[in-house]
């Protein structure tokens, strides 16, 4: 049986415990239901989606993504890391609760407008010079661009610190290597990835892949910074994606035949990831076009003074991105 499955079968006469809501709002949302929900499938998920991974443990995360980073840097025990200075804000707000010091590795502004990528000398530079213990990686950052992660890896650890990354956009790597930037869940010692961001799970929902060296003590963040009343109905959507990953990895070849098409006749910042689709709309551009986009009915992932950001999935259907194409021609030109 899945997760999936037994929320599917679960439907007793009258259900006399939380939440108060009764099945009404969602007849899959139970919690804390004594001896009836086999706390097993979890595990047994999570052991499917660790071999997805490639990696040794793997957790499923339901009280947000960021919140995979805060236990990753927890259960260093670091009192110093290095970081992007491009990086998430979950990256400080890990630091504060662990009372680290930040070092932001060097970096400098690019001609695109956006932060240079940092580099490998920039991370073993930084960590030699702070004495930090841990490196956090934002790895692909919101742009789609992916530094080269085994060199970081290396440098990062030539220096003697551990390394963390921050994959929160980058949980789809791993279904297609062909076609995409090397995953990073398996050359970190931590890599957290946002299901909910590429992927077809829901929002609140993520991945934490880690190494021996921090399963145990992680745990042990998870539980203290997480919730005694889990969602099942976002662990099943982890699941979901776990067992329907082989149905998303054949989608990418269509995806990127579009991305390709839409990059020929439209300006686009270059990126290392064909599904992060940045329309260049010139220098104090970006707010106007996604606006404009807005009003043909096309929503943006975000938007700055220059670019506007969009995402695509296997969950992208070919009307949809038909209706994408006509609206860039249309606000581009």
């Amino acid at each position: 049986m899945t997760i999936n499955e037994f929320l599917a079968e679960y439907a007793p006469v009258w259900r006399g415990h939380t939440p108060g809501h009764k099945g009404k709002l969602d007849p899959r949302d139970i919690t804390e239901v004594p001896d009836v929900f086999p706390a097993d499938l979890i595990e047994q998920a999570e052991a499917r989606a660790a071999k997805l991974y490639g990696v040794r443990a793997l957790r499923f995360l339901v009280g947000g993504s960021s919140i995979g980073i805060k236990a990753a840097v927890l259960a260093t025990g670091a009192k110093s890391l290095v970081t992007d200075i491009y990086r998430h804000r979950a990256v400080d707000e890990a630091a504060f609760l662990a009372g680290a010091t930040v070092t932001y590795a060097d970096s400098v502004s690019g001609e695109d407008g956006l932060p240079v990528m940092t580099t490998p000398e920039d991370f073993e530079r930084a960590i030699r010079k702070s004495g930090a213990t841990v490196a956090v990686v934002q790895y692909p950052d919101y742009y789609g661009r992916a530094p080269d992660l085994k060199k970081t890896a290396e440098a990062v650890r030539s220096a003697g610190a551990m390394l963390i990354v921050d994959s929160a956009h980058g949980a789809h790597f791993a279904l297609r290597p062909d076609l995409f930037p090397v995953s990073a869940a398996g050359l970190a010692d931590a890599c957290n990835m946002s299901a909910h961001k590429t992927l077809g799970a829901m929002t609140q929902t993520a991945f934490l892949a880690l190494s021996p060296a921090l399963t145990e003590r992680a745990n042990v963040m998870l539980d203290a910074l997480g919730t005694t009343s889990p969602n099942y109905v976002l662990y099943a959507s982890l699941e979901s994606c776990v067992d329907g990953a082989a149905e998303c990895a054949r989608e990418y070849d269509r995806l990127k035949a579009f991305s390709d098409g839409l990059r020929k006749r439209h300006r686009c910042l270059k990126s290392d990831d064909f599904t992060r689709v940045v329309l260049d709309c010139g220098a104090h551009g970006g707010r106007r076009a996604a606006h404009e986009f807005y009003a043909r009915g096309i929503a943006a992932e975000k938007y700055d003074d220059r670019y506007v950001v969009f995402i695509l999935t296997p969950f992208d259907g070919d009307e949809e991105l038909a209706a994408f194409s006509d609206a860039a021609d249309e606000v581009l030109g």
